[in-house]
């Protein structure tokens, strides 16, 4: 965009951007639900909640890392089935649930990641951050390899 057509807002006058990620995870209830009716997603969202819940912190991680924000929203069964209905999908693929859900829906709101450590875990299960999901996927981060490891 040309910096000419361009005009800042706000009591300075500039602005400060950032890219946020939509982050996806998928409540212990709901992943199970998804894996038993299409369980060729595992591969993407993670055979057990386990792997799902590490999978999930460590991209929040990277994509943190990388100096964008993240905003997180629950997955449902229900709402997918929804979704996918719209499209016409019987089979859904790994960019089916990238595209999930259409945020133009979207009714829930949604949640800044990090969580402070003494916050409710972004799981669901009123635990604290600090002693639920973070020790099980921070602590197997990798600081030092590379973002597209």
């Amino acid at each position: 965009m040309s910096g000419a057509a361009w005009t800042p807002v706000g009591s300075d006058e500039t602005y400060q951007y950032s890219l946020t990620t939509l982050s996806v995870f998928w409540p212990e209830p709901e992943h199970r639900k998804v894996i038993a009716r299409w369980p060729h997603l595992s591969a993407h969202l993670g055979l057990t909640w386990d792997e799902h819940r590490r999978q999930t912190e460590r991209h929040r991680a990277l994509v943190a890392r990388a100096g964008h924000k993240v905003n997180q929203l629950p997955g449902n069964l229900s709402g997918f089935e929804v979704f996918l209905a719209d499209k016409s999908v019987t089979k859904p693929s790994v960019d089916d649930l990238l595209a999930y859900p259409d945020l133009r829906t979207v009714t829930t709101a949604m949640v800044p990641w990090p969580p402070a450590r003494t916050a409710a875990c972004w799981c669901g299960s009123g635990r604290k951050y600090k002693k639920c999901c973070r020790p099980h996927g921070l602590g197997t981060l990798d600081w030092h390899e590379p973002l597209s490891g």
